[in-house]
């Protein structure tokens, strides 16, 4: 399973982001991290790194527990993990 720091290290490369996303299975939030970046003037790796720091830093409890039961339900562990964390912080 990849740990959260191998994923971090693949976000710094924007090709990664998406390719973590696409093993998810989650294509329509590449087209809103790609309009989250575009609305920031910011990359999507930074904008996909903000949202990793905002969901570590201020989830909640349910919050946790609804990540980690996604996670363990899912065949790409880390893309599930991403994707959960940039659409959380999108509503936050």
């Amino acid at each position: 399973m990849t740990t959260l720091g191998e994923i971090l290290d693949r976000l710094q490369d924007r090709s990664e982001v998406y390719q973590i996303l696409a093993e998810a299975g989650n294509l329509p939030l590449i087209a809103k991290l790609d309009q989250a970046s575009d609305e920031t003037d910011g990359d999507p790796c930074e904008v996909a790194l903000r949202a990793v720091h905002a969901f570590t830093g201020k989830a909640d409890g349910e919050d946790w527990v609804k990540l980690i039961g996604r996670i363990q339900d899912s065949q790409s562990p880390a893309g599930t993990c991403l994707s959960e964390m940039i659409a959380w912080s999108l509503t936050h």
